[in-house]
């Protein structure tokens, strides 16, 4: 994420370390890596490396979960909502989402497609693949799990 918003600038080895180090003070490191983390582990990693210190002096982002809590949310809305966050085109704004198999970093979208910036290779995909009720699509979106992400200039 931060390497996408700050154009390479941010040093992804020394910040895999800090953020390892940063969890293996609270839960057990092999469960992050076999199980994956969940959100509520995120925003407590994220507060403690991305929001705090030499992170958050060197590379400031706003990070807001615009959807956490919201019941009865329809796709629509969330995609119209997502959209009109990621039409600002100055590469400073990035969607960092979850679905029951992976994290995902979203940098664009239009009405049929999302662009990804992702660690599994994966580029475009179709916007019809995601939904946030279970069952609908084979990619199911967790309304907690959307995260904003601004760079500041």
């Amino acid at each position: 994420m931060l390497s996408w918003l700050y154009d390479g600038k941010v040093k992804r080895r020394p910040l895999m370390n800090r953020l390892t180090q940063t969890y293996q003070l609270r839960w057990p490191l092999n469960e992050w890596l076999t199980e994956g983390i969940e959100e509520d582990r995120l925003d407590w990693l994220m507060a403690q490396v991305l929001q705090k210190g030499h992170y958050s002096r060197q590379f400031p982002v706003e990070i807001t979960k615009p959807f956490a809590g919201k019941k009865g949310l329809a796709d629509g809305r969330l995609f119209r909502e997502m959209q009109r966050f990621l039409d600002v085109t100055d590469h400073s704004r990035l969607i960092l989402l979850s679905d029951q198999f992976h994290w995902s970093l979203l940098v664009k979208m239009d009405e049929e497609t999302l662009w990804f910036f992702d660690s599994n290779g994966r580029t475009t995909m179709s916007r019809k693949a995601f939904s946030l009720r279970i069952g609908l699509t084979r990619r199911q979106l967790f309304a907690d799990a959307i995260y904003f992400i601004e760079r500041e200039f």
